[in-house]
């Protein structure tokens, strides 16, 4: 029994050791391998940086496009490109919310165009009127956003839209409905020549008038502008025969079964409103 005890023990002492000497290669093993993946991710990170830095990828020029009221050298101004500068190493985010403080950019897009060049990509808003708000003129854009102070320097051959605001408040959907009715302008076919827009008053109860630089202010309401705009053809025909052709005129289309028109020796306003009524009113 004492003999057959001792053979386990030395069976057991045998055993631990040779699952020690594999737990010791294998930890062996596994370490090697962790330096080996450590040293050779140092080595990338080190060759990356240094071939980002490298002054192949220096930025050597830098484009501009899609300017049209801005100049590339204003979009240079906002980027802020440091001299010297890595394609790889630049923050392009930082660019797009400098170039963006300008109040004419919508959106704004940075590429790389390898090996030195940096390209930034700018869509401007499109002005589409003036709005009058708190005795000042405002740009507004196609989307309806009212996004810049009209500068006594700068010149805008827009129409300006008055009417729209309440001091520093302004009506959004009256905004928007006046747009709409500029874009029925813009596309609208076999109507008469009435002129550059000049000005749209708007009213939340009765609508739009529309003023042209031929002298004619248009009550036209809301809505149903198509019908309105083409019966002008048949009024400015008979107007024509009745010599008022080049007279200045208010004519009411609100309701196209019933178009009145009313000359006027002048147009009187007070402030941005509609000019005050005088002359007699000749029914179509």
């Amino acid at each position: 029994m004492r003999k057959s005890s001792g053979f386990n023990t030395q069976v057991k002492r045998n055993r631990v050791k040779r699952h020690g000497g594999e737990i010791f290669r294998e930890a062996s093993a596994s370490f090697l391998l962790i330096c080996s993946i450590i040293l050779t991710t140092s080595l990338l990170v080190f060759g990356w940086d240094r071939v980002v830095r490298s002054d192949l990828f220096a930025i050597r020029e830098t484009a501009v496009r899609g300017c049209s009221e801005l100049t590339s050298k204003d979009i240079l101004s906002l980027a802020g490109i440091r001299p010297n500068a890595k394609l790889f190493t630049i923050n392009k985010e930082a660019i797009i919310q400098r170039v963006k403080k300008n109040p004419w950019i919508k959106d704004v897009f940075v590429g790389r165009e390898f090996p030195g060049r940096m390209v930034i990509f700018v869509r401007e808003r499109k002005p589409v009127a003036l709005i009058e708000k708190n005795s000042e003129l405002y740009f507004l854009d196609d989307g309806g956003d009212i996004f810049k102070r009209l500068e006594l320097e700068e010149k805008a051959d827009l129409p300006v839209l008055t009417g729209f605001s309440s001091g520093y408040k302004v009506n959004q959907d009256l905004i928007n409905k006046s747009l709409a009715l500029l874009n029925h302008l813009k596309t609208a076919k076999d109507i008469p020549d009435l002129g550059l827009i000049s000005e749209i008053h708007g009213d939340e109860t009765f609508g739009f008038s529309l003023f042209t630089n031929k002298g004619l202010c248009l009550e036209l309401g809301f809505e149903g502008y198509e019908t309105k705009i083409k019966s002008l053809n048949r009024v400015m025909s008979d107007l024509k025969k009745k010599n008022f052709n080049n007279a200045l005129l208010l004519i009411d289309l609100r309701n196209p079964g019933k178009i009145t028109v009313q000359a006027r020796g002048t147009f009187r306003k007070e402030g941005f409103g509609l000019p005050k009524a005088e002359g007699e009113k000749l029914q179509i």
